[in-house]
C-alpha cells in the first residue's frame, strides 16, 4: 500500500537500513518528499553522526525504510527497495525508488483520548546529556500519548531520535503526579515547540489505568493556556 507514503510529512524522522551490509548499518534521516510511483526522497544522513555510513550510500544499494504513522490508529510502516541517485546540488539527497508494497501494522490499540494535561518530560539526549522540559500532554491511548514540550535552543536533531527512552511525568488533579516511562516514535517541531508521539513501555498496567481513572482534562491549566497564547 505506497499510499502510506502519502500520509508523511515533509520533515518527519524515518530510519533508512542499508540492508546489504553484514553489520546492521542504518541511520534516522527525515523525509523531504516524494514524487509519486517514482521515489521517494529523503535527507543524506549527517555527517557528523554516520560518517562512515555515507560511504555504502551509492545507488542500487539495496534499503528498508521504516516510519511511524500518527493516524487514529498509529502504525509502523516499512519497505523494501533501492537507492537509485545520490544527489549532491543543491543538498545531499537521497533518490529512493517507489515500493511495490508497504507493509504496516497497528502499534496503538484501543481508542485515542483528547486531553490536556502539564507535563515533564525527562531523558538522556542523543548526546548523552540528562535533559527535562515542561509540556502537555495532547491525547492518550492505552499504549503511548502524544505531547507537546518546549523547543530547545540549539539543534534539536540531537535531542531525541526515534527509540530515545523518556520518563513522562503527569500532573493529574485529584490524582496526584504519575510518572510513566515510554520511548519515542515520532518527532515534529511545531512552531516554538516539539511535538512527541510516544510508546508507553511494557509492564505499567496499573500506571496507564490510573491515567485513565482520572480527568484527562485540566481545566484550569487549559484556560491557562489558552490566555497565555
Amino acid at each position: 500500500m505506497p499510499s502510506k507514503i502519502s500520509q508523511l510529512v515533509t520533515g518527519q524522522k524515518i530510519e533508512v537500513q542499508v540492508s546489504n551490509s553484514n553489520v546492521p548499518a542504518r541511520f534516522y534521516s527525515e523525509f523531504i518528499g516524494a514524487v509519486n510511483e517514482r521515489w521517494v526522497i529523503v535527507n543524506m544522513p549527517d555527517a557528523r553522526k554516520y560518517s562512515e555510513m555515507r560511504d555504502l550510500l551509492q545507488e542500487k544499494t539495496p534499503v528498508v525504510v521504516r516510519f511511524v504513522l500518527e493516524n487514529e490508529n498509529g502504525e509502523i510502516c516499512a519497505f523494501r527497495s533501492e537507492i537509485s541517485y545520490v544527489i549532491s546540488h543543491p543538498t545531499k539527497m537521497l533518490f529512493i525508488t517507489w515500493p511495490n508494497q508497504v507493509e504496516h501494522r497497528v502499534i496503538r490499540k484501543g481508542r485515542r483520548f483528547d486531553a490536556f494535561l502539564p507535563a515533564s518530560v525527562s531523558g538522556q539526549s542523543i548526546k548523552g546529556e540528562e535533559k527535562t522540559f515542561r509540556g502537555h500532554v495532547l491525547d492518550v491511548s492505552e499504549s503511548g500519548c502524544r505531547l507537546k514540550h518546549e523547543k530547545p535552543k540549539g539543534n534539536i536533531d540531537e535531542l531525541w531520535e526515534n527509540g530515545s527512552k523518556i520518563a513522562l511525568k503527569i500532573e493529574q488533579k485529584n490524582n496526584g503526579d504519575l510518572t510513566l516511562k515510554a520511548i519515542v516514535r515520532q518527532i515534529k517541531p511545531v512552531d516554538d515547540q516539539l511535538e512527541l508521539g510516544v510508546q508507553f513501555m511494557g509492564n505499567q498496567k496499573n500506571e496507564v489505568n490510573s491515567l485513565f481513572s482520572g480527568s484527562l482534562v485540566d481545566i484550569d491549566e487549559l484556560s491557562r493556556f489558552e490566555s497565555s497564547v
